[in-house]
């Protein structure tokens, strides 16, 4: 049964630090979508702030900051974030997919789960991660993972019914 992986960015994700771990888990035939949070690249005020004493250049200014955050550009920016995964999985003969999201991971994850085919989400875990927390507070009263050894993702199975 070809399934599908899911694989939640957030903005300074690494790709090249999560492809080997797809390598192993994405199977010919499977399906990789990483899921990229609008907007693509951070914006700060200071894109918003235009100082010009013409008012055509304000508004060429207030044209180019409106193309940069239109739906077509940030997907292409998020085609350009994934494209070396995108080269190492489709020699595998794996598809690969990018889904921009807006809101909540949360919401995303669970429109994907409704979807029988997804049974793999591949999560980079973080000094904030509540599981990591809990991994971490259960190996200080059983000493079963030794120091260091957690993963830099964390992978998650949904059994298929």
């Amino acid at each position: 049964m070809a399934g599908q992986v899911l694989v939640p960015l957030k903005r300074h994700d690494e790709i090249e630090e999560i492809v080997p771990y797809l390598r192993e888990i994405a199977k010919p035939g499977m399906k990789v979508v990483f899921l990229v949070p609008y907007p693509v690249e951070g914006w700060s005020l200071r894109d918003y702030w235009i100082t010009t004493e013409s008012v055509t250049e304000a508004m060429l200014a207030g044209r180019r900051i409106n193309e940069r955050s239109s739906w077509e550009v940030q997907r292409g920016l998020a085609e350009l974030r994934i494209s070396p995964a995108r080269d190492a999985l489709e020699k595998r003969k794996v598809d690969v997919a990018v889904d921009i999201y807006t809101g909540s991971l949360r919401s995303t994850l669970k429109d994907y789960a409704a979807n029988r085919d997804v049974y793999w989400v591949l999560l980079r875990t973080g000094v904030s991660a509540p599981l990591l927390r809990l991994l971490s507070r259960a190996n200080l009263l059983y000493g079963v993972i030794k120091k260091g050894n957690l993963p830099p993702v964390l992978l998650l199975r949904r059994v298929p019914s």
